[in-house]
């Protein structure tokens, strides 16, 4: 009844941002729209800090990825190294408040505001989501698909997640003109093909790859997973354990 409960209020709480906005809307409207209590509100959440940091947990990729995995058995360490980035792509482009929960949430002057018990998991959480970009190149090496050190995994991993990071928050700003930045699939698949490619794989990592596994990104996310966004998959992929064993 506690889950039940949490994800009727964050429901709420994204609603809310739906309508009004991140900044406008205020932590009691939550109660409200809910029907209840603020102290029940009180008994989930500490502040609006804590809510946004938990909208921000149970949408992200990490909760999904390794159910697409699972359900994705055939994929090879090629499709696995860029499956976190084409799933954030994704993610993203199917919901807009995803990227703005994500760019709150991870700022430092807001997530310090959050109680301690969330700020624990959602440092996981970021931990995590590095992992499932790192990991795959490792796994790479090792299988003998990409020759490179450990230094040009991390740069390689590094240089992913800032272009992810760049190419999500121009997208959503909708501030760039388009002689800057274009929001085409074929764009950054070239980009990422691109970095990707600047390292000695044994076979390079192809636009129609990207392409094809994007499609099946989005045939996922269409077929809904509800029952990954809700409070009990999120406290179970926010354990330690899962940051430390990626």
């Amino acid at each position: 009844m506690d889950a039940i409960r949490c994800n009727q209020l964050l429901d709420v709480a994204e609603q809310l941002i739906d309508n009004q906005g991140v900044v406008s809307f205020r932590f009691a409207q939550i109660a409200k729209g809910a029907g209840c209590s603020t102290n029940t509100l009180y008994k989930y959440f500490q502040s609006k800090e804590d809510v946004l940091v938990c909208l921000f947990l149970r949408n992200t990729t990490s909760s999904q990825i390794p159910i697409f995995i699972k359900e994705n058995p055939d994929l090879n360490i090629h499709e696995l190294s860029v499956l976190a980035i084409l799933f954030t792509f994704e993610s993203v482009k199917r919901s807009p408040i995803f990227n703005i929960l994500r760019l709150v949430s991870i700022n430092s002057m807001f997530w310090q505001l959050a109680s301690s018990e969330k700020v624990e998991i959602l440092k996981c959480r970021v931990n995590l989501f590095w992992s499932r970009i790192k990991r795959p190149l490792e796994d790479a090496v090792a299988k003998g698909e990409l020759q490179a050190t450990q230094l040009e995994i991390d740069d390689l991993s590094q240089a992913l997640y800032f272009f992810l990071a760049g190419a999500t928050s121009s997208y959503q700003s909708r501030l760039m003109d388009e002689q800057y930045f274009v929001v085409e699939d074929d764009i950054g698949y070239r980009h990422i093909s691109r970095l990707m490619n600047h390292y000695q794989w044994r076979e390079p990592i192809t636009r129609e790859m990207m392409q094809n596994l994007s499609c099946r990104i989005r045939n996922f996310l269409e077929q809904g997973h509800c029952s990954i966004r809700s409070c009990n998959t999120c406290l179970k992929i926010g354990k330690l354990s899962d940051c430390r064993n990626g």
